[in-house]
């Protein structure tokens, strides 16, 4: 027992010192050998992404954020427990036990909570498609073990259903060794200006177009990288960033490469032009115009005068399998498609001539309409329509008179074609403008006028030349702001921190043609709406100087048009430029303009200023003419509470003369009166007048006399029946008639 004791004993100390000896092998002898070999192996650079900055819009709404999203997969494994013998494992209760992720039990009581919340998720798609899906699969005799449910959810939803009782370990969380959770960029207001804003560009991982693409280095930032060293499998130690430090680095062939070690900088962000109300008007009147005309696609601009910024920007494009008009990705219209304007060319043209020192243009002066041989193959011009044989060159405009354009093209600049040609290029931005917004900005060209009588004829009323939206909103822009042309801007400022750095007006052409010239093309402008093609968005609220644009060609076999109107507004102190192109449709330039009508009345309702008088205009000797002088909004009757309040938010005055009466009614302005609310009070025993009342004030009226109310419409009462004053007993249902 001693020996045994004894030998034990030895064995120990042999191993002892063997330890001792291994030990001090490897730290003094070969430790420097291992040590880098440590280094080369355990310590590894690691990323640690920056925050991408976010895209405001000028009315201070969030348009682009980075979020969490998820892919849901599910483990939809069922197969049962066996024990060593191969028998089946049963529980307490004789049930067959599962060694699968999700157990029946759990299954069945949480899969409908699971398919609620992918369908909330996902409105697409409703409850009865997810469980349709997920129970066919586990129905299954072998079902997969990396179902995908769905992708792209929300991460508050994939983590709820990782959180269900028993459903954790169904829930996937690795696919090829990627995490099913990653960071990506979402749009906050859907595709609300998706292509102004940016999307991720499929063909180029990593990169973006629109405002995204364009501001990639400040919306970015700079990646953290720092040192990691691995204590085990899948733990990780981070040591300290060391800023601008070489330090090793292991590369797919073991070699060691160095590396600089930086400090994480989230992206700063921006603020875009883009203006939401604005933005949703122009969205959904386009939208409505697409739907009842038809066409492959359409834009709708909304430019401020004076800075160039871009406060709407709608790129619609019918998408088939949604049977709709959306804003598709990589498509942006306004700034890439070219297109044969028509007559909202003709602007260019005449100012061009007007602008001709050789030459003088009186818009009184008659020129030839309706129907002209201009000698040589196909030489004949003809107006859509007769009215005159001749017209004055403002009744050309007003008209669009083809043949008119092309007389007075004839008669000035058949001989000197290149002259015309040279004089339109000077005012017009066939250049590109690169603009701040990462889209293809396709070349504008004109065809070769000396080739062909035909294609000069062409070119003076609209045709042989292609132009982008973009380049010919700019060009109205500057004819309203008295020659001055701007570049149109989609990046308002830049924010950093508590930092805001406010992207400044680009001037591309101080005078892109005289003043006079400029206000005479204004007036002819005015004429358009007022008593020509655009006469069907004329309104006695403000004045609107624009032009309708109709370019016939050919489009699946068939003759469409590219219907188009573009303007300022107001005319008596012009602030805004808009156009609106309708491509491939049936519409013409006055179904455009109604589009345009949408656009300008959400403007002047919106901004103050307009009817503040605040802004300086530049037409300083212009005068208004009175009946389109912008009104006061009021309510004809009402509860006076609540239309004093409504006063006190549009920072109006309110009038009364009985500042205690309930209710009152609208007495407008006479000669040194001005317009104010006196008291309205119902007779006992008769029908109260409730004629331009809120439905909510009417029925109130009506309950307080005693009277039911039955309301049919929207807007105020513009009927009701019984009448006003008429005789009736208590209970009796009026029906209020809103509009």
């Amino acid at each position: 027992m001693k020996g045994m004791t004894a030998f034990y004993l030895l064995l120990t100390l042999v191993g002892g010192v063997a330890i001792f000896v291994s030990i001090v092998n490897i730290q003094w002898v070969h430790g420097d050998e291992w040590r880098a070999r440590g280094e080369k192996r355990e310590l590894w650079l690691r990323t640690d992404p920056a925050r991408r900055g976010n895209i405001y819009s000028s009315d201070g709404k969030i348009l682009a954020t980075t979020v969490t999203e998820c892919d849901l997969y599910l483990d939809l494994d069922k197969s049962l427990e066996y024990n060593d013998k191969g028998e089946m494992v049963y529980d307490k209760e004789h049930n067959a036990k599962q060694k699968c992720p999700i157990v029946d039990s759990c299954f069945e009581k949480y899969i409908d909570t699971v398919c609620i919340m992918l369908s909330e998720a996902v409105p697409s798609h409703n409850v009865q498609y997810y469980r349709n899906r997920i129970v066919s699969e586990r129905s299954k005799a072998k079902p997969r073990r990396c179902f995908l449910v769905e992708r792209r959810i929300p991460y508050s939803t994939w983590q709820t259903i990782t959180r269900l009782p028993g459903w954790k370990s169904g829930v996937v969380k690795q696919v090829d060794g990627r995490s099913v959770i990653r960071q990506v960029r979402a749009h906050i207001y859907g595709n609300m200006a998706g292509n102004a804003i940016g999307f991720d560009n499929a063909l180029n991982q990593g990169t973006y177009t629109g405002l995204e693409g364009a501001y990639d280095s400040i919306l970015r930032g700079q990646d953290g990288i720092f040192n990691c060293r691995r204590l085990t499998k899948g733990i990780w130690l981070p040591d300290e960033p060391r800023e601008r430090k070489e330090v090793p680095q292991r590369t797919d062939n073991d070699q060691v490469d160095t590396i600089v070690v930086q400090n994480k900088v989230d992206g700063m962000s921006i603020v875009s032009t883009i203006d939401t109300r604005y933005q949703d008007i122009a969205e959904n009147s386009l939208r409505k115009a697409l739907r009842q005309y038809g066409g492959t696609s359409g834009c709708a601009v909304l430019m401020e005068m004076e800075t160039g910024y871009v406060l709407a920007c709608a790129n619609l494009a019918i998408d088939t399998s949604l049977h709709d008009y959306v804003e598709k990705r990589d498509e942006n219209v306004a700034v890439s498609h070219v297109y044969e304007p028509g007559s909202t060319f003709k602007t260019i043209i005449l100012t061009a001539m007007m602008s001709d020192k050789e030459i003088k243009i009186d818009t009184a002066m008659k020129v030839k309409a309706f129907y002209k041989d201009f000698g040589g193959k196909n030489g004949v011009i003809k107006d859509s329509h007769k009215k005159k044989d001749s017209l004055s060159v403002k009744e050309v405009m007003e008209e669009s008179s083809n043949v008119g354009m092309c007389d007075l093209g004839w008669k000035y600049y058949n001989k000197r074609r290149d002259k015309l040609v040279e004089l339109v290029k000077e005012l017009f931005p066939y250049e590109k403008l690169h603009l701040d917004v990462n889209a293809p900005e396709y070349s504008a060209r004109i065809n070769n006028v000396n080739t062909s009588n035909r294609d000069f004829l062409n070119f003076c009323y609209g045709y042989s030349t292609t132009v982008s939206a973009m380049r010919l909103i700019t060009f109205y822009n500057a004819l309203g702001a008295g020659g001055r042309m701007v570049k149109p801007l989609f990046c308002k400022a830049i924010v950093d921190g508590d930092k805001v750095r406010e992207m400044k007006p680009i001037v591309l052409n101080p005078q892109i043609c005289s003043k006079e010239t400029a206000a005479m093309m204004k007036t002819l402008l005015e004429g358009v709406v007022e008593n020509g093609t655009g006469n069907n968005i004329k309104n006695n609220t403000y004045g609107i100087a624009g032009k309708t644009g109709t370019a016939v060609h050919s489009y699946s076999n068939k003759s469409r048009y590219n219907g188009s109107f573009a303007g300022f507004f107001p005319a008596e102190n012009p602030r805004y430029t808009c156009l609106v192109v309708i491509e491939n449709s049936p519409a013409y330039g006055r179904q455009a303009a109604l589009v345009f009508k949408d656009i300008s009345d959400c403007v002047v309702a919106v901004d103050k200023r307009l009817s503040d008088g605040v802004l300086k205009s530049v037409w300083p000797t212009l005068r208004v003419d009175s009946t389109k002088a912008l009104q006061i909004p009021f309510l004809e009757k009402g509860n006076q509470e609540g239309i004093a309040n409504a006063y006190e938010l549009l920072g109006r005055q309110y009038r009364t003369s009985d500042p205690k009466s309930k209710w009152v009614s609208y007495r407008a302005a006479s000669d040194s009166i001005p317009g104010s609310y006196i008291a309205y009070k119902p007779v006992s025993g008769k029908v109260p007048n409730c004629y331009g009342m809120s439905a909510k004030d009417a029925v109130t009226l009506l309950r307080e006399q005693g009277y039911r109310a039955r309301v049919v419409g929207y807007g105020k009462v513009v009927s009701q029946q019984p009448k006003s004053g008429t005789v009736s007993k208590r209970g009796t249902m009026v029906i209020l008639n809103m509009k």
